[in-house]
């Protein structure tokens, strides 16, 4: 048996001394981190100590600091929501002082003197109110808008008129929630509440830039993009219209698809799809809506051969940019223009014919007559709303037909007799009883009787009907009213006369004396804003002039004021008591966050304390290993 010799290798001085170095070094590193997690308090000090744990830090600490914007915009909504609450009960406090002085003063035992000086209270209390309605917190009008900067509510000779838009305030309180912190002072206040809505689709021509988001569609649904499937009866193909912004891309995604020879042009209000006479033509949807929005689906068997598919109507909606000679189908509107009273002021209102709707718009809106016009909410057509309270809004021709045509004449052959009088209406006399007797200037009577009438056309037509064409009824071409014009030729006097105790003669504006062989009657069909003001202000002047009847209808309207502003103020206790609870739920979120964070980035005292220390004793350790094995004689510099 052969004994193998052992190899022994010599350990260099120079490695062992590295060694040594490199265990000491690595011991005095992993003693400074300690040191510094125990000195911040922190186990994370830069990003490469613990990429993941890192990357997850900045996360959360973005999240705490996103919150941190969602909860300082819920505290100024709170603070802001709060001064409204206590503001709407100064209100109707208010409105109740006025309600009770109203209610003091309907008994017959009440003197005239007793009322004027009430009149003087409701004054004071009316004067109050106009202050509040201009309050501000923080900078900001309460009951103003979006904006801020405009104050709400302002005072002139026909009545209190306000400035804002109705876009209240609001912002983000988490990452899907827009919530309105202010009170629409219009809807609070009852501005804008006389509205003149436009009774005429004022249906835009159809054009290739039409953009699709400015149609209703076939199905008043707008239009749905997608794929449709297009077929002559021979070829078929899949054509993807979901590019597409505006008419003029669809027909041209169309005709690309070359679909045998099937073209795709705009007609009328809709698209027509036309082949040769050989091709059936054939479209349906894929999967969606998108060929019966744009009206051009057609039966699964075709349109058959030869026919052309000739879309229904996509119903382009008026917006801004249409050209005022694109309306009514491409018929345009009278240039005459329109004149616009609204309580001592009148002006005469005009536009460019080659202008567009937005001209139109601000024609009327900068005329300083207290009044906002705007294209209506299904896009078809024009509103005209009175933001003054107090005045009575009347819209007429300027000797054309220009109110008419674009529906906004408030005096008008469709209008309901319900409408006029501040909607009291046209009281009758009823059951085939005379309302009232015109005397022709030749001595000619005729009784006319208005059971059964409920527009002003049928107006016009009992009166031709019962005079024979002696005295024609018409509307005035310009301003508003009913026009009477007597064609007899006679040397008397032309007169309308009440007859059983009916009302019907002057509120229809008919008691006017002649001129000439002419009654112009006056225009009774004035649209008003009945809010706060314009019911307090009623309420004054009933008082001043001792009527009874006046006192009551504005003890009415008060009242419904006050049951407004009531629901207000529970709307905005509902959303303040939604803002506590979202606080709460966000508090409980960054404590929940917070602790996650802090098990992440914190350090843990009694586990680095107690690693500092093994550390400290490994290091120790190290110098003295070191020492003893560096300890070099002379003798380890001998071979």
């Amino acid at each position: 048996m052969s004994v193998l010799p052992v190899g022994l290798s010599r350990v260099s001085n120079l490695l062992q001394s590295e060694a040594t170095t490199q265990s000491v070094d690595g011991l005095q590193s992993q003693l400074a981190t300690v040191e510094q997690q125990l000195s911040t308090g922190l186990a994370i000090s830069q990003p490469s100590d613990n990429p993941a744990a890192a990357s997850m830090i900045m996360q959360l600490n973005q999240t705490l600091n996103v919150r941190q914007t969602y909860a300082s915009n819920m505290n100024s909504a709170s603070s802001m929501l709060g001064e409204t609450d206590s503001t709407l009960g100064d209100l109707t406090t208010l409105l109740q002082q006025a309600q009770t002085t109203a209610s003091a003063n309907v008994g017959t035992g009440v003197t005239a003197s007793e009322r004027n000086s009430a009149a003087t209270v409701v004054q004071s209390v009316y004067n109050q109110i106009l202050s509040i309605a201009n309050q501000t917190y923080n900078g900001q009008y309460l009951f103003g808008d979006d904006g801020g900067q405009t104050q709400p509510f302002t005072e002139s000779a026909n009545g209190v008129l306000y400035n804002g838009t109705g876009q209240t305030l609001s912002n983000l309180d988490d990452d899907n929630t827009l919530l309105s912190y202010q009170v629409d002072g219009a809807t609070l206040f009852g501005s804008l509440t006389g509205q003149v809505a436009g009774a005429t689709d004022l249906a835009p021509t159809l054009s290739a830039t039409t953009r699709l988001t400015d149609v209703s569609g076939a199905q008043n649904q707008g239009v749905r993009l997608g794929s449709v499937q297009i077929s002559d009866g021979t070829v078929t193909k899949t054509v993807d219209l979901s590019s597409a912004s505006s008419v003029g891309d669809v027909v041209n995604l169309i005709n690309n698809a070359a679909v045998g020879s099937i073209t795709a042009s705009v007609s009328g209000n809709g698209i027509t799809l036309t082949g040769t006479g050989s091709e059936n033509i054939t479209v349906t949807d894929v999967g969606g809506t998108t060929a019966a929005d744009l009206g051009i689906a057609t039966p699964s068997t075709g349109e058959g051969t030869g026919n052309p598919d000739v879309g229904s109507s996509i119903n382009p909606k008026v917006t801004l940019l249409t050209p005022v000679a694109d309306l009514r189908g491409g018929a345009g509107i009278d240039n005459s223009g329109i004149i616009i009273t609204n309580g001592q002021s009148t002006k005469t209102i005009t536009w460019s014919p080659t202008g567009t709707v937005q001209d139109v718009l601000n024609a009327i809106n900068g005329a300083g007559l207290g009044v906002t016009a705007q294209i209506n909410s299904a896009g078809t057509g024009i509103n005209v709303l009175n933001a003054t309270q107090g005045t009575d809004l009347q819209i007429g021709e300027n000797g054309g037909s220009t109110a008419t045509e674009l529906g906004i004449r408030t005096f008008d052959t469709n209008t309901p007799l319900t409408q006029l009088n501040d909607g009291n209406g046209v009281q009758t006399a009823g059951a085939s009883t005379p309302d009232f007797q015109i005397t022709a200037s030749n001595g000619s009577t005729f009784n006319v009787t208005l059971n059964g009438a409920a527009t002003v056309q049928d107006v016009l037509t009992d009166i031709n009907t019962a005079t024979g064409g002696a005295v024609t009824a018409t509307l005035a071409t310009t301003g508003n009213g009913i026009v009477l014009t007597d064609t007899t030729g006679g040397g008397g006097t032309l007169t309308v006369t009440p007859e059983n105790n009916s009302t019907a003669a002057s509120e229809l504006g008919l008691t006017a004396a002649a001129s000439g062989n002419t009654i112009t009657g006056t225009d009774t069909s004035g649209v008003a804003s009945n809010g706060i003001f314009a019911n307090l202000s009623k309420l004054v002047t009933a008082l001043q002039t001792n009527d009874i009847d006046g006192i009551t209808a504005a003890s009415q309207g008060i009242t419904n004021d006050m049951q407004r502003v009531s629901q207000t103020q529970g709307q905005t206790g509902a959303i303040e008591q939604e803002l506590q609870e979202r606080q709460t739920q966000l508090t409980q979120e960054n404590e929940t966050t917070q602790s996650f964070l802090s098990q992440l980035q914190d350090t843990n005292m009694t586990q680095a304390i107690t690693q500092y220390q093994q550390l400290q004793t490994a290091l120790e350790a190290s110098y003295e290993t070191a020492s003893r094995s560096l300890g070099l004689s002379l003798l380890d510099f001998l071979d």
